[in-house]
């Protein structure tokens, strides 16, 4: 009988929302307080552009 553990088979449970989805929303985040104390639309657009493609990224659900 064998284990579970036996041989290396590919594990396909990382999803692209869990690692590119929530730290470019984090991202977007962090931009957006420094828009905040600076004001510039540059950082304003950057932010909002940060967050919007954040949230389609988790929004997918793709599974990598």
């Amino acid at each position: 009988m064998r284990s579970q553990s036996d041989g290396f088979r590919p594990i396909k449970s990382v999803g692209v929302a869990v690692a590119f989805g929530l730290p470019i929303m984090g991202m977007g985040v962090f931009v957006l307080f420094a828009a905040l104390s600076d004001g510039t639309t540059f950082l304003w657009a950057l932010a909002s552009g940060l967050i919007v493609l954040g949230l389609v990224t988790a929004a997918s659900g793709r599974i990598v």
